[in-house]
């Protein structure tokens, strides 16, 4: 497998060269579902902390860094190995010290998953890989298990594991009260996401994200998402 290397809106950043998602957006565009940044910026203080479940290899998590600046924190969380290293290598290329990262998913309790192996050679989207029967080993952790003193913001992507991830910080988001921000594919959830956070005593807006910014950092026209909106709650 090859990397390669980019600038882009969050600092220069290391891509899986066969990555024909997020890879490809870096490369064209400089950028990653920016519409999701920027509905998420205003809930973001300086010196705040966020926490970015399923950061694949880091756009989000860079964002936020800069964000909350030196005085605030990031944890991450990233459970495919490979994606977790090249994230590991973005924090470091930026020289962010207030990102601490997690080779880990994130469910409802402390356990092991298994996720089928991926060839990163071959051209992929490699953020759409989800858990399966048999396969990598993954080491599971729930947020409540953590000591978290502040949270501001909660970014969670992680491919139907959403529920999981709620109801294992249930204690968590009832002490701290962050703003969450997480996909929201109806079909593809054990449960409804919904009524998990109605239960959590939220009010939701529905926040449908547009893949391409004409805005974008590179200032190119090309439109490769077409009309597609990416759907999310806030």
């Amino acid at each position: 497998m090859g990397n390669r290397i980019t600038n882009t809106r969050y600092g220069m950043m290391l891509y899986p060269e066969r990555d024909e998602v997020i890879g490809k957006n870096l490369l064209l565009y400089g950028e990653w579902y920016q519409s999701e940044m920027d509905c998420m910026k205003p809930y973001i203080p300086q010196g705040g902390v966020c926490i970015d479940v399923g950061a694949n290899i880091g756009c989000h998590t860079l964002f936020f860094a800069r964000q909350v600046g030196s005085g605030g924190a990031v944890i991450a969380f990233e459970p495919q190995r490979v994606l977790f290293q090249i994230l590991c290598a973005n924090i470091a290329l930026n020289d962010f010290r207030n990102i601490e990262a997690f080779s880990s998913a994130v469910g409802q309790k402390s356990d092991t998953l298994f996720f089928p192996p991926c060839d990163y050679d071959q051209p992929g989207n490699f953020g759409m890989i989800g858990r399966s029967r048999e396969g990598v080993p993954v080491n599971q952790v729930c947020l409540d298990d953590f000591q978290f003193s502040r949270i501001d913001l909660m970014k969670i992507d992680v491919e139907g594991m959403e529920p999981e991830v709620l109801l294992g910080a249930k204690k968590t988001i009832g002490k701290h009260r962050p703003v969450i921000y997480l996909e929201y594919h109806p079909e593809t959830h054990s449960c409804d996401l919904r009524e998990i956070l109605k239960g959590l005593d939220y009010e939701l807006q529905e926040h449908l994200a547009p893949g391409y910014n004409p805005l974008n950092m590179k200032n190119e026209s090309k439109n490769v998402h077409g009309n597609f909106l990416e759907r999310n709650l806030l």
